[in-house]
């Protein structure tokens, strides 16, 4: 494979701003994607994840991969959740993660997730990414570079296996209090458990990585992080999901951005009324 550790110091541009919908970009000869995704067979799947290296930077005190589900569900403790986030303790123990198709399109997404800075969970931010592998036995290995910094493909390497769901016994509910590195910033106050739970997004009515993108999307704009919302709504609507093109048009037009609100319903009209009736009122305005 081309090499995941190669960098491009000074790059002007981050990786996030670069991606257009879930397809990979080059960088120094290796092809990096956004998110990891795989169609998921009809019934209970098992996801297994196990990391095979870690090199957090220094001012990373949490890492692992958030898995989202599209047209299906993760099945954890007896509950039905949009997605987790699996924290690296978990992975380096190895962990089966349970996923059940509810549609003949679903499909599921794993893309890194890191603790930095204020102590908060962040994502689909800075130069974040994955070089992916394909092995011929079937399994696949991630190398996840985290948002802050240059890219670096090594911060965490993990070896990705699918099959058939056997009986799981419960996820244990616990906090890890094992530090990535040895040395480095204090961790945050309340560190992230090994499965972090998050509400599940609403499901969109288009399908495809469009649609998954819109839902991820809606789920941190739910959670606050209009920030990253708008990153994964730009990815959606450039990849012709017309809901998150009214949905981005909205939130610019909250953060001032009257022209490129505009621009975005106007893209979304022939399919969305929501953006036709709002192009509308928006002519109205002063």
């Amino acid at each position: 494979m081309n090499d995941p550790g190669a960098q491009r110091p000074g790059e002007p541009v981050p990786l996030d701003q670069r991606y257009h919908g879930a397809e990979p970009i080059e960088w120094c000869g290796a092809a990096v994607y956004p998110m990891y995704t795989e169609a998921l067979p009809t019934g209970t799947t098992a996801v297994h994840l196990r990391a095979l290296s870690v090199m957090a930077p220094a001012d990373v005190t949490g890492l692992g991969l958030g898995l989202s589900v599209h047209d299906g569900h993760v099945n954890l403790n007896g509950r039905s959740l949009a997605g987790v986030d699996i924290w690296y303790e978990a992975l380096a123990e190895g962990i089966d993660i349970s996923v059940t198709a509810d549609a003949p399109d679903a499909l599921f997404t794993l893309t890194p997730v890191w603790v930095a800075g204020s102590g908060t969970h962040q994502s689909w931010t800075g130069n974040y990414g994955m070089v992916v592998d394909l092995l011929p036995d079937g399994a696949s290995t991630l190398w996840c570079s985290t948002g802050p910094g240059t890219p670096d493909f090594n911060e965490l390497v993990v070896e990705l296996t699918t099959g058939p769901a056997e009986p799981t016994r419960p996820l244990r509910p616990i906090i890890s209090t094992v530090p990535i590195r040895p040395v480095g910033p204090p961790a945050p106050a309340d560190p992230p458990p090994e499965v972090s739970i998050a509400p599940p997004p609403p499901r969109s009515a288009s399908q495809g990585v469009g649609g998954a993108l819109h839902d991820l999307g809606t789920a941190m704009h739910e959670r606050g992080e209009h920030d990253s919302a708008r990153a994964l709504w730009t990815q959606a609507a450039e990849a012709g999901h017309s809901g998150a093109a009214y949905d981005l048009g909205a939130l610019l037009l909250q953060q001032g951005e009257r022209a490129a609100a505009e621009q975005w319903w106007k893209a979304a009209a022939r399919d969305d009324p929501r953006a036709a009736a709002s192009l509308t009122a928006l002519s109205e305005l002063p």
